[in-house]
């Protein structure tokens, strides 16, 4: 029987090959057909990756939003804001050149990279030589923004810090808003437009970055900058000047709405886990099928709120330890995790830890066979953790 069952397998996994699926471990062609639910990153998975810049949103004596594609991008460059905003997306970008000088890097920057570059044409390359950057603090899961500081080789001890990040997160740390050549205060009634600009790209599937920035003037031109969170930081980090918005169109991949349509016939639940706003994922999540149009909608109140749920509200109820088996809980805890793993569709602004808390919930609390896709390297974690761990895409 044994032989037989090898047999087997090895005829599967061959014919996987032909699908251009390489299978690591022989025995997960067989759990594969057992998997019930199915956990999977969105950007590069669910998604094409491949980032377009479409939309910007300024301030100019009243906030404008525009939907720029192609040449159309660099219409609006008389609007001293929306130059400022190429300068940030410039400035603050990891995309590199590479030998044939094409951009490379993750698909996110190139989109920015690309879009500002429109703006300022054949000056990008003078620009970022007239300010270097001399110190960064990468990006991480949990800030869930990118700083970087640069000087101006044309005013002696003067340098300019530009932070990119979650628009939430990012809109936090600013007290002014750019007008132009000049800055207006940050009172609510703005704090509140920038909202309402936001939710509109995202409902409509965007994955927007949000871009503020701060001049630190007196300083010598030798100083050291040093810290990697605001609290360890020896420059200020409050203050920032918001400068704008940029959003980023990340379609759905070819074949993904139909996949999804064959897993929900199979009887597997298809759950969407990314680190995006819960308003762009419930979008991307009803364009693929993973929602009904107008589901949430009808749905009942206690319902609801455990379908699109963020990390934020899963921070609150993490296990101790490595999953929950041995985890001391309290019967609210244990009410949310059983309501979770039961209505879940979409998991939005988690955090690697966050993805694989999720797929040990699944197969603890909810006794699932769980799948994990996932692209990149932060979906790792919940690669391992899960019966089928598939990694997608080179990158």
């Amino acid at each position: 029987l044994l032989p037989t069952v090898t047999i087997s397998l090895m005829i599967a996994s061959t014919r996987m090959v032909k699908r251009k699926v390489l299978v690591r471990k022989i025995d997960a062609i067989e759990t594969l057909g057992c998997v019930s639910v199915l956990c999977s990153d969105k950007t590069g998975t669910l998604t094409s990756g491949c980032m377009t810049a479409t939309d910007i949103v300024t301030y100019a004596d009243g906030f404008t939003s525009c939907r720029c594609t192609g040449a159309e991008w660099a219409a609006p460059v008389l609007n001293a804001s929306v130059l400022s905003l190429a300068q940030c997306g410039i400035l603050n970008n990891s995309s590199k050149p590479n030998r044939e000088g094409v951009m490379a890097g993750s698909p996110t920057e190139v989109a920015i990279m690309e879009a500002c570059t429109r703006v300022f044409g054949d000056d990008r390359m003078q620009y970022q030589e007239q300010n270097p950057q001399v110190f960064e603090i990468p990006f991480n899961s949990e800030t869930k923004w990118m700083l970087t500081i640069h000087a101006d080789d044309l005013q002696p001890g003067a340098f300019r810090m530009v932070l990119k990040g979650a628009p939430e997160r990012v809109l936090a740390m600013c007290t002014c808003v750019l007008n132009e050549s000049s800055t207006v205060e940050l009172s609510d009634q703005r704090r509140g437009e920038i909202n309402t600009h936001l939710h509109k790209l995202m409902s409509g599937g965007r994955r927007v970055l949000c871009f503020a920035e701060m001049r630190l003037d007196g300083y010598a031109d030798d100083f050291v900058f040093e810290g990697s969170s605001p609290e360890k930081c020896n420059f200020p980090m409050e203050g920032f000047t918001w400068v704008g918005l940029i959003g980023l169109e990340d379609p759905p991949k070819e074949g993904v709405k139909d996949a999804i349509a064959v897993l929900d016939n199979a009887s597997c639940k298809t759950v969407m886990v990314t680190g995006d706003h819960p308003t762009t994922a419930q979008a991307i999540a009803t364009r693929i099928g993973i929602l009904k149009p107008g589901e949430l909608d009808r749905m009942p109140q206690e319902i609801r709120d455990y379908t699109v749920i963020a990390g934020g509200d899963l921070a609150k109820y993490l296990p101790g330890g490595d999953g929950f088996e041995n985890a001391a809980f309290d019967d609210e805890q244990m009410e949310f995790w059983r309501k979770t793993v039961q209505h879940a569709r979409v998991f939005a602004r988690v955090s690697p830890v966050h993805k694989r808390v999720i797929v040990r919930a699944y197969q603890q609390i909810g006794g699932a066979i769980v799948a994990m896709t996932g692209d990149g390297v932060n979906d790792a974690p919940a690669l391992k953790a899960a019966e089928v761990g598939v990694a997608m895409g080179i990158r």
